[in-house]
């Protein structure tokens, strides 16, 4: 299991782009990130695709995560989002 941490800034900006949505978008939004974080303590590696120096990016609804998963310390950081499709 690995514990995930969402750094503050990178928070403002998901609740940014959640009170910008619509109320469907919302429902969407709001599901998506639920069940990526589940994903993500469980095998981060598994999830999205890889980038360069253990970072990863997935796509929930509406959303493109990037995060990056440490294998030693067993941490999974979420270091930016941004709206992404429809």
């Amino acid at each position: 299991m690995f514990a995930l941490i969402w750094k503050i800034a990178t928070l403002d900006v998901l609740a940014d782009l959640y009170v910008a949505a619509g109320p469907g978008e919302r429902e969407r939004m709001a599901a998506g990130v639920e069940a990526l974080n589940a994903r993500r303590r469980s095998s981060p590696h598994d999830e999205g695709e890889s980038r360069s120096n253990g970072f990863r990016v997935a796509f929930p609804p509406l959303l493109a995560v990037f995060f990056h998963v440490s294998e030693a310390d067993r941490v999974v950081r979420v270091v930016r989002v941004q709206r992404y499709g429809r």
